[in-house]
């Protein structure tokens, strides 16, 4: 499943994205990695995938807080709200 050519990722989008410009097979972001936009990606089975542990209570944290301000939310806010909303749940 390839990217429609006319469509921005979130990484083209977000000028502060840690991960724009780089090699998407070194990246630690999932949804970068896999050229999904973060609004695309599946977050909830990502985060359900980690084992129980620091790492996983930090990445929640992490998306609650970071997802919430992100200027991709402004333009995806649907389907940023549904996930955030199906994560704080945990």
């Amino acid at each position: 499943m390839g990217r429609k050519q006319n469509v921005r990722g979130c990484w083209d989008i977000k000028k502060e994205c840690p991960f724009r410009g780089t090699d998407p097979a070194e990246a630690k972001c999932s949804a970068f990695a896999g050229r999904i936009s973060c609004w695309e990606f599946d977050w909830l089975g990502f985060y359900h995938a980690m084992p129980d542990g620091p790492e996983r209570d930090e990445w929640k944290c992490v998306m609650l807080d970071w997802c919430s301000k992100c200027e991709i939310r402004d333009l995806h806010g649907r389907e940023v709200d549904c996930f955030l909303e199906r994560l704080s749940a945990r």
